[in-house]
């Protein structure tokens, strides 16, 4: 068993490697790949796994401040009460606001990310529903929907390089939405290359 200090002096030993490589210093980047939201656009349903893409980039005015934007989409579906894809429904997101870079080295590189906007959802009833299937799912919250409604996403992106010039983002998020007047608070994750340009 590995005792207490020796786990301690490892994370030591990390953190002081970390610290001592150079800095990448990149003044913009371009990043995009896969996103995996647990969400839902109709709210009275029960959230689900809707997977999508994402593309954004951002720039450095200073060393740790920045400006980033993004779009992406996500895609998902959900089961009628009594079994079969009831639901399709899908989110367009676009963002943009401060990033602020906290680790800035050789391998590593991560920054906090706060950018707000907007998102368009839609929903639509499977193409097979029946009329009389349609009314009994819409008498239980199914719904067809059309709303463009407010958006936030709080991130810590963490890059890991392969090359000075190019990375691979694995992106944690907090990705709130405002349908039908309820903030809904849902957990995003992205993971897909980033490129950097420009050096200080």
């Amino acid at each position: 068993m590995v005792s207490r200090n020796r786990i301690l002096t490892a994370l030591a030993g990390l953190v002081f490697a970390a610290a001592s490589l150079p800095a990448q210093n990149n003044i913009a980047e371009i990043a995009g790949g896969y996103t995996y939201v647990k969400a839902n656009p109709v709210v009275a349903l029960a959230k689900q796994g809707m997977n999508g893409w994402m593309v954004g980039a951002g720039g450095y005015p200073g060393r740790w401040f920045g400006v980033g934007f993004e779009i992406s989409a996500a895609f998902g579906s959900i089961n009628g009460p009594s079994g079969g894809n009831a639901l399709n429904f899908k989110e367009y997101s676009y963002l943009v606001g401060p990033q602020f870079r906290f680790i800035d080295k050789q391998k590593v590189q991560s920054n906090f990310k706060f950018l707000l906007g907007g998102v368009f959802g839609q929903a639509r009833l499977d193409s097979s529903i029946t009329p009389v299937a349609a009314q009994t799912l819409s008498l239980a919250g199914y719904n067809p929907l059309d709303a463009t409604k407010f958006a936030m996403l709080m991130s810590v992106p963490v890059d890991y390089s392969v090359t000075k010039a190019i990375g691979i983002r694995v992106e944690p998020g907090l990705y709130v939405t405002g349908f039908a007047k309820a903030r809904q608070s849902n957990f995003r994750f992205s993971v897909g290359p980033v490129f950097r340009f420009g050096a200080r």
